[in-house]
């Protein structure tokens, strides 16, 4: 694709233990296939949360570290001049993490999103699959019931009030029928060249 041309961007964002990144790595192996040939292109907002010395941080005092909940958490300066920079390099670019719907446009007429999919989860689920999850050092009591959930339904409120977002349950579908439908809507778009 012409450095010209802007990619098709497909954001995966939403709940935490939705099922966002391993949708893009399947996803990203699919289009970059020789079925489809596509320059393709990733950005996980996880690769860009500040350490955790970074000054920068919203602390939480009762339970003794950051806010990784927050966009305090994010070097956005970073993230949106990576994404300026990728969506002029390929064909389709896949971005995925939890408050990407969340960051705040520089242009409040542009769409950063060709495509936008929003993860959820009901609570109990999602309470699961964290707990099942290796974070480095597990939660501190409660946090997850009155901090990440509580962080988790604001910026969803926020993400939906921000953007035309689809909902994606994976509660309600399987896996294989959420990335049918993905596929599908990747491929009707006048946005990408596909070369057969």
């Amino acid at each position: 694709m012409s450095s010209l041309s802007k990619a098709l961007v497909v954001g995966l964002g939403g709940v935490t233990n939705g099922g966002k990144t391993t949708m893009c790595r399947s996803l990203e192996q699919l289009f970059s296939s020789e079925q489809y040939k596509l320059n393709i292109k990733s950005l996980h907002l996880d690769d860009y949360y500040r350490s955790d010395d970074d000054p920068r941080h919203r602390y939480l005092d009762k339970f003794n570290q950051p806010d990784w909940d927050c966009l305090d958490a994010i070097d956005i300066d970073r993230f949106l001049a990576d994404f300026d920079r990728l969506r002029f390099q390929c064909d389709l670019l896949f971005v995925e993490g939890c408050l990407i719907f969340n960051i705040p446009m520089s242009n409040k007429n542009e769409h950063r999103f060709s495509l936008a999919y929003y993860f959820d989860l009901p609570f109990e689920e999602c309470r699961k699959r964290r707990t099942q999850r290796d974070y480095g050092s597990p939660d501190p009591q409660d946090y997850f019931e009155t901090h990440v959930w509580q962080a988790y339904v604001k910026a969803k409120q926020d993400a939906f009030e921000r953007n035309q977002l689809e909902i994606v349950d994976m509660t309600k579908q399987s896996f294989e029928q959420i990335r049918n439908k993905i596929i599908e809507d990747i491929l009707k778009t006048n946005e990408i060249n596909l070369e057969f």
